[in-house]
Order: C-alpha cells, then structure tokens, then sequence
C-alpha cells in the first residue's frame, strides 16, 4: 500500500539514499523533489536490507504482483518477511505482534530498495544540506 502524505517525496532521479544503523534504531536519508533531505527515523527496527531490485526490475520481483509504485514509499501488508521473523525467533521475546505493531516499510528508489521491519518512524527536513552530511551530524550527535 503507498503511503501518501507522511513521508517527503522521493526525487526521481538521483535521491542518493543512505543508512546509519545503530543496535534498535535506522536513519534513512534521501534527497527529497525539493532537493531537500528527508531524514527517516524507524523505532525498534528489527531487520532491514538495502539492495535490488531498483526502479528497472520491480517488475520483475517478488512485489510485482503487490502494486509497488516507483519512487514511493509502502506499507507491505500481511507481509511474509514478518511472518518469517516470527517463526525463526520465536522464542525471543521482543519480537512478537502482542507487544509491539511492526509494519514492514519499503522505499522503491531509482537503483535500490530500502525495506525495514519497524515499530515506528519519524520524519525530518533539512534544507541546504547533503544527505552524507545529515548522516555525519546524526553520528557526531549520537557520540
């Protein structure tokens, strides 16, 4: 399902997304339609990945079916990643639909995909600025 209205815009053409992860919590930055930097936020992120298929091959992989639009960001609903995090760890209390709703997200790129298995998210702007140099005063706060 795209999400409309909660997170910025992603440029078409070069949004240059970028990672810093910690142990519970990933930042994901892109260049927004404004040339902007949006800075995403996700709370208690169980897994991620980072990778293809980018906007030439969507079609071509296990979310054609699902509607992914390019360049949009998604809810992926009843989402099997989820359900195979659950049966792998079980046994490990944190994650577990009965104490926490994690969403499964996913960010179609130009090149790449970003997906998350998370709790939560929150969104920033930052204007005349680059997406690495969001990230380094993220770490450089952080330290």
């Amino acid at each position: 399902i795209p999400i409309e209205d909660v997170f910025p815009e992603i440029m078409v053409g070069a949004p240059n997304p970028m990672v810093f992860a910690d142990e519970h919590v990933i930042n994901l930055a892109y260049y927004d339609i404004e040339y902007n930097v949006a800075l995403v936020t996700f709370d208690h992120c169980f897994e991620f990945r980072m990778g293809m298929p980018g906007e030439d091959m969507i079609s071509k992989s296990p979310y054609s079916g699902l509607g992914i639009l390019n360049f949009e960001p998604h809810v992926v609903e009843n989402s099997p990643w989820i359900d195979e995090l659950e049966k792998r760890y079980k046994v490990v209390s944190e994650f577990s639909r009965g104490e926490r709703n994690y969403v499964h997200y996913l960010f179609a790129f130009h090149d790449r995909t970003f997906e998350c298995i998370a709790s939560g998210y929150k969104v920033k702007k930052y204007s005349a600025i680059t997406v690495e140099q969001v990230l380094i005063n993220l770490v450089s706060s952080n330290a």
